[in-house]
């Protein structure tokens, strides 16, 4: 954050620009996009966001006229962070057997990514950065990675805690501690899913509040007791 916030003397003694693209990759449902939204609230930046699916087209130029359209709205903005998903779609490897009109897509759009001192931040999310093309993830383009991946222990436990705060419940620490170990290997939209699950049940037995049983119950893999 620190060279997208502000350019000190030490960055300037050494010529380090902030960096144009940030990719974010890992399994679905682990954040990226909340990770996106928070980077562009930190900056305090307009945020623009879409999906790969926003820009292809299936008529021919289309895409390519899309990519420009993008980026012309964004200089509207003095600042501004572009949030794009399922990247992959949109920047996947260009073969042989590609159409020519996607390998325009793809240079049209790394063109952007190439701009000098440009008033846009792009953050991208993909879960399969293996498909990328070799030239978006160069130096000097998508050249910040960083993997989301699933959540640790400690940060099921949060999600956990975050997302029943503002619900009555009669957990205790223990208990946080227990659903977050049932919970291993599960990412972070399954666990909020367990919540809403669990909620539902206590209103629909109109209880005080959300049990340890009730989010236990709430498990994908869970016998209803």
């Amino acid at each position: 954050m620190r060279p997208l916030t502000r350019i000190d003397d030490a960055y300037e003694r050494f010529n380090v620009s902030p960096p144009n693209g940030i990719l974010l990759y890992g399994p679905p449902g682990t954040g990226k996009t909340l990770f996106a939204r928070a980077i562009a609230g930190e900056l305090g930046h307009p945020y623009l966001e879409l999906s790969a699916g926003d820009i292809k087209s299936r008529w021919i130029n289309e895409s390519t006229e899309q990519v420009n359209r993008l980026f012309d709205e964004a200089e509207q903005f003095d600042r501004c962070v572009i949030f794009i998903d399922e990247i992959d779609a949109l920047l996947a490897g260009r073969g042989k057997d590609l159409h020519r009109e996607h390998a325009q897509v793809v240079n049209e759009f790394l063109a952007h990514l190439d701009e000098e001192d440009p008033n846009f931040l792009v953050i991208a999310a993909t879960n399969r950065a293996d498909l990328l093309d070799e030239a978006a993830t160069r130096r000097g383009r998508f050249d910040q990675q960083y993997k989301i991946d699933r959540p640790d222990q400690d940060a099921r436990e949060a999600i956990f805690r975050v997302h029943l705060r503002d619900r009555p419940t009669s957990l205790d620490d223990g208990d946080y501690r227990q659903a977050a170990a049932q919970a291993d290997g599960l990412n972070s939209a399954d666990i909020i899913g367990i919540v809403d699950d669990a909620a539902m049940r206590a209103a629909e037995r109109d209880a005080s509040a959300i049990t340890l049983t009730d989010l236990h119950n709430s498990f994908p893999d869970a016998t209803t007791e």
